[in-house]
């Protein structure tokens, strides 16, 4: 009924808890665990051998290179057997009975086309790592009531304007009928970027708080990772948005950029020079944006005033202020 896909690049010390947590769990319905190693160059292939021979439900698929997280997970499409995939970070555990309501949920919704569980911080589980995410109008992702305690995400499912990338599970035939999980963007945003595709062909996102996962997780920016957000974040917005809406959220468009520049700024020089690469990155793939757009145009089934609706218009202040007092 699941394939349960983790993608591994390194993960040596996550992995076997991991995978220990998920075999532990009592309730799981039947379930393949797929772990697609990325190219890794430590030890953690060799525990995955290991956890392979000693367990029939896991395979170990490899990857000859590093093709990103959502390239890891499109080598597991290739020999999943799920009617849904379940994508978890190597760095996640889960709690006993997470999956049974995600799948509750994707049979009692129909319009859902992905769960997300609530996901708490191994630092204190007391403590939320994110319900969902929250998608800016910008094409920002935030973690949705990060840092604050569990009873903040109620008790019952609601529907959120994106999936958190580090755990959900989506129906395979979504994925199928998208070609895959976008893959040119490397790594980060794609989790942004596949829950505004799924806002555009008409699905909902839904987070499930009886679904409970742990992370071992601290929010941090570093030069190559904003580098990467950046661009990528550029990218979906070229593609995604008509030329009208485009115009229309020029100003907050203008306000967000003003905002990562000050935020650079403030960071020091390795920052401006990964924020001022997204902008060569994304002229040398006008290509493949004006590609995307006519792709994303076939497929549209919602229009740009009703998704920008669904999304977030405010910024979350603490976050921001959180990630420039770093050093």
């Amino acid at each position: 009924e699941v394939s349960v896909v983790l993608v591994n690049y390194n993960g040596a010390a996550h992995l076997e808890a991991c995978v220990a947590s998920l075999l532990a769990d009592p309730d799981a319905p039947a379930a393949e665990i797929l772990i697609v190693d990325n190219a890794s160059g430590d030890e953690s292939p060799a525990i995955a051998e290991r956890l392979e021979s000693e367990h029939p439900q896991v395979r170990l698929l490899r990857s000859a290179t590093n093709r990103g997280y959502a390239g890891g997970v499109n080598v597991a499409l290739e020999s999943a057997r799920g009617r849904f995939v379940a994508v978890l970070n190597v760095d996640m555990e889960v709690e006993p009975g997470w999956l049974r309501p995600l799948l509750a949920e994707l049979s009692a919704r129909p319009e859902a086309a992905a769960v997300c569980p609530l996901m708490v911080l191994k630092a204190d589980p007391g403590l939320i790592n994110a319900a969902g995410q929250d998608v800016h109008v910008t094409g920002l992702g935030f973690n949705r009531l990060l840092g604050e305690p569990r009873a903040a995400a109620g008790e019952a499912p609601s529907r959120v304007s994106g999936l958190h990338g580090g755990a959900f599970v989506i129906r395979r035939e979504v994925l199928d009928a998208l070609g895959g999980w976008d893959e040119s963007g490397f790594l980060y945003h794609e989790d942004v970027q596949l829950s505004w595709l799924l806002q555009l062909i008409g699905a909902d996102v839904r987070v499930v708080p009886a679904s409970v996962v742990v992370h071992d997780y601290h929010l941090t920016m570093h030069p190559a990772k904003l580098h990467l957000l950046e661009r990528n974040r550029g990218a979906m917005i070229l593609s995604n948005l008509s030329g009208p809406a485009l115009v229309a959220l020029a100003p907050l468009l203008a306000l967000t950029e003003a905002m990562m520049w000050g935020y650079c700024l403030v960071r020091g020089p390795a920052f401006l020079r990964a924020k001022l690469r997204s902008y060569g990155w994304a002229l040398r793939h006008l290509g493949r944006i004006r590609e995307r757009r006519r792709f994303i145009h076939g497929i549209r089934t919602r229009s740009d005033r009703r998704i920008l609706r669904r999304l977030r218009w405010s910024y979350p202040w603490d976050q921001f202020l959180h990630l420039g007092r770093e050093r």
